[in-house]
């Protein structure tokens, strides 16, 4: 009986063994298809993140794909400048760096170039591909595995795992493998269209920029060109306009001329005869009516340029000193001061010391009818730093102003904004046409019922011009 039941105990023994084996195996196969679908589903969230962080998720795929397959090593190699792997993300065992194969090239990577996976054996490894050099002693067995990540015809790179030579791949690992490749690929694929967007915005909002700033430099050119037209429109009247009157102010002179002569002798006349205070009188009227016509004559000559000039070596500060003297009687009855800062040291210039004369008199007496009620009349000179060759003379008041949309016709012939009667309208024209004969220029800025600030410049080279 005992031997019976030994022979039947045994085979009994290794069936209940063998089974006891299967379902252990069958139980680790399914634990471990559990922890795959949990890697690939923590993956495909990691992964889903926008925007991506290229480093920090390659990072969590290694260490994923690491925690999952326990090899001695598990790296991903992206396609770099140049057509070369660079090591992107690792983890291994001892904690080293692995070494790339000496050939990183793209196309000595038999599994990129192939576009399938190499699976290698027993010290075997993917030719002229990820070999790990430093970490594994030469004379050790080891088995890898290199999966090409690739999206269409994009490569990107690959996943490599080194590991034991007596552990099998077996198919539903490779697949685990190639699903994992595949979602790296499409965050690569994704990280990549992302810069190229970041990149492309960066160029748009450059070129955006540059645009705006030609737009500026186009806006100050088209106000430099309205700026230039608008003073060759103003000296295209002034040309016009003294065309016109140079030819009447000579008719004129003449008779206006014979006219003050023979007031002069009829006042002569009347005062011998004892003729009534009634005709002197009007005498008076008569001589001071012609004397204004013939004012404002001369003042059509002048602008007209048909006056002689003479240029020669003048001091500002002594035109503008005997200027104020001459318009103290002017200055006291209006209650204006004038206040003057002009150095010693302010240059000569060469010009026509009569016709500046008219000009800073003009000016000035201009600055005495904006201020009805009185006030202060600012006089200076100096040499700007913004335009060092010139000598700049300013001429500011405390008076009414001048309306924004008159400004720019202020220099206009006949243009004024007196009450009739007062100004003819070519002081400021003529001003402008002496000094443009200079070669300088005259600018004006105010703001109404704040003052005005006429600025005079003066070339300090010799300048001939008739």
């Amino acid at each position: 009986m005992n031997s019976w039941r030994h022979y039947f105990s045994e085979p009994m023994r290794s069936v209940k063994v063998k089974e006891k084996t299967e379902v252990a195996e069958t139980t680790g196969k399914q634990q471990w298809t559990a922890a795959a679908l949990s890697t690939v589903i923590k993956l495909n969230n990691i992964i889903g993140f926008l925007p991506i962080n290229i480093d920090k998720t390659l990072k969590a795929v290694v260490d994923e794909t690491y925690n999952l397959f326990n090899p001695h090593m598990c790296c991903i190699y992206m396609a770099g400048e140049g057509n070369n792997l660079e090591l992107a993300a690792f983890r291994t065992s001892d904690g080293l760096i692995p070494d790339l194969h000496i050939d990183s090239a793209i196309e000595a990577c038999s599994t990129l170039r192939d576009g399938l996976p190499y699976l290698a054996c027993r010290g075997t490894s993917c030719s002229a591909s990820i070999c790990p050099n430093r970490n594994v002693p030469d004379n050790a067995d080891i088995s890898h595995a290199c999966i090409p990540m690739i999206t269409g015809t994009d490569i990107h790179g690959v996943l490599s795992l080194t590991y034991q030579p007596e552990r099998v791949l077996p198919r539903d690992k490779l697949n685990v493998l190639l699903s994992i490749a595949n979602q790296v690929s499409t965050a690569i694929q994704r990280y990549n269209l992302f810069e190229k967007l970041k990149k492309e915005k960066f160029e748009i909002e450059r070129t955006y920029s540059e645009i705006a700033t030609l737009n500026e430099m186009l806006t100050k050119k088209i106000e430099e060109l309205k700026d230039t037209q608008n003073r060759l429109i103003q000296s295209e009247k002034l040309a016009a306009t003294g065309e016109l009157t140079a030819g009447l102010c000579h008719e004129i002179n003449n008779p206006i001329s014979i006219i003050l002569n023979r007031i002069e002798c009829l006042e002569m006349e009347a005062k011998e005869l004892l003729l009534p205070e009634s005709v002197l009188k009007d005498l008076d009227v008569i001589s001071s009516y012609a004397a204004k016509v013939s004012s404002i004559v001369q003042d059509l000559l002048i602008f007209s340029r048909h006056h002689p000039v003479e240029f020669g070596h003048v001091s500002i500060k002594t035109i503008i000193e005997t200027v104020v003297g001459m318009l103290r009687d002017d200055l006291d009855r209006n209650g204006c001061v004038a206040h003057m800062d002009i150095p010693h040291s302010v240059h000569d210039i060469y010009g026509d010391a009569d016709r500046l004369e008219q000009v800073f008199r003009n000016l000035i007496a201009n600055a005495i009818d904006a201020m009805p009620d009185g006030g202060n009349i600012y006089i200076d000179a100096r040499i700007p730093s913004e335009r060092p060759d010139f000598l700049l003379v300013r001429i500011k008041d405390e008076g009414e102003g001048i309306a924004e949309e008159n400004l720019h016709r202020i220099f206009d012939p006949f243009f004024t904004t007196k009450k009739l009667g007062k100004g003819s309208g070519l002081g400021l024209s003529i001003c402008y046409g002496i000094i443009k004969n200079h070669g300088g220029d005259i600018t004006v800025k105010s703001v109404l019922n704040n003052g005005a600030i006429f600025s005079v410049y003066l070339p300090l080279k010799t300048v001939q011009t008739v």
